[in-house]
């Protein structure tokens, strides 16, 4: 067991990079340590790390040993004693936080984003944002969605609503079949053939997926492993980063009456803005557009004037729309002010810019 005593000065975020590589990998230092406030550590306070392992692939029922302790379930292989953590057990299934962060992910295969024709400006928006999101192999079973995956927790729908997490298998279908044969196939899972780019249905052994009582099973701890296993994987991985940033032909490319006709990359077109965007996206799609509209409202600048203007005009509406975004709506956005700190950290790192134009899509050549 490793374990790590806090000094002063310390936060989660900096004892991570310290002791495991990547700030990101705060949220299983959290998790190990039953952490309800993160913020609240205090010097002295001893934390247990997590041990980092390296990413098993394996997904044969036959190879996988699923053990519950208490609140806590681990698996283990046949020829292997070693217990490695799953997820811990809540309310009708289990929660993950992963290991696999989306941050050393990008910077680690440059190589597989590029096979997948996703520029460097996409993987740097994505990059500001992921630090908001989860980790690649995250896995909620326990609410009304049934199952949960990924660094946007792609769900398989509530009741017998479509899911965003059967687009994704789709994806991988599509991108690497041997990866998805691997995950899925051989387990008689499969996409229904009405499942688009955004939603759909799963297929398990030739039933579609589409009711609470057929969903039930992918709550299972067994099942849980193998999604796991997937978000370990390279290949899954990178189409996870596709996919996330698939998500950009949904909002920002799109002409709008809200905003007077133009689309939201006529308007704002850097790395920043795209950045922010993404993350709205994420977590209140139906606000982007108003917020957007209210800011430059507010500026006193005219959509075509936006459209034509600098990297001043840029960062003013920018600067006006965090702010709107913070208290927009019945159920403003969640967290807005950090997340946007966040995003903010990378942009005065250099790591993306807010020049105008900046923001460069490859989505013409997906």
């Amino acid at each position: 067991m490793k374990t790590y005593k806090v000094k002063s000065g310390d936060t989660l975020g900096s004892i991570a990079f310290k002791k495991l590589g990547s700030s990101a990998k705060w949220r299983e230092i959290a998790e190990l340590n039953d952490l309800v406030n993160p913020n609240n550590i205090s010097v002295g306070q001893v934390l247990v790390l997590p041990i980092m392992h390296a990413p098993e692939s394996s997904t044969r029922t036959a190879d996988v040993i699923i053990i519950e302790e208490n609140d806590r379930v681990f698996y283990r292989y046949q020829n292997d004693p070693t217990k490695r953590f799953l997820g811990k057990k809540f309310r009708k299934g289990i929660f993950r936080t992963g290991t696999q962060n989306t941050e050393d992910f990008i910077q680690e295969n440059p190589d597989l984003l590029a096979k997948l024709k996703i520029s460097e400006s996409e993987a740097n928006a994505l990059l500001a944002t992921s630090e908001n999101e989860g980790n690649l192999d995250a896995i909620n079973t326990w609410d009304n969605s049934f199952m949960s995956f990924g660094m946007f927790q792609w769900t398989l729908g509530a009741k017998n609503n479509k899911g965003e997490l059967p687009a994704l298998a789709k994806l991988v279908k599509e991108k690497y079949p041997d990866a998805f044969e691997q995950f899925c196939g051989q387990f008689g899972l499969t996409v229904s053939a009405d499942t688009d780019s955004n939603y759909g249905y799963l297929i398990y052994n030739n039933k579609k997926v589409d009711t609470a009582s057929e969903k039930q099973f992918f709550r299972s701890n067994i099942v849980a492993y193998r999604f796991a296993a997937a978000g370990m994987d390279k290949r899954v991985n990178a189409v996870q980063i596709l996919h996330a940033i698939n998500r950009f032909n949904r909002f920002y490319f799109n002409n709008t009456s809200k905003l007077g006709g133009h689309t939201l990359y006529d308007l704002l077109s850097s790395e920043y803005a795209a950045a922010l965007f993404l993350d709205n996206h994420v977590n209140r799609p139906g606000y982007l557009w108003p917020c957007v509209a209210k800011a430059v409202k507010s500026s006193g600048l005219t959509f075509d004037q936006l459209k034509n203007g600098n990297d001043r005009d840029e960062i003013r509406v920018i600067d006006l729309y965090l702010k709107i975004r913070e208290t927009y709506g019945s159920s403003p956005m969640t967290h807005a002010k950090q997340r946007a700190i966040v995003t903010k950290r990378y942009l005065n790192a250099g790591k993306i810019s807010a020049k105008k134009g900046s923001f460069k899509s490859n989505r013409s050549l997906r």
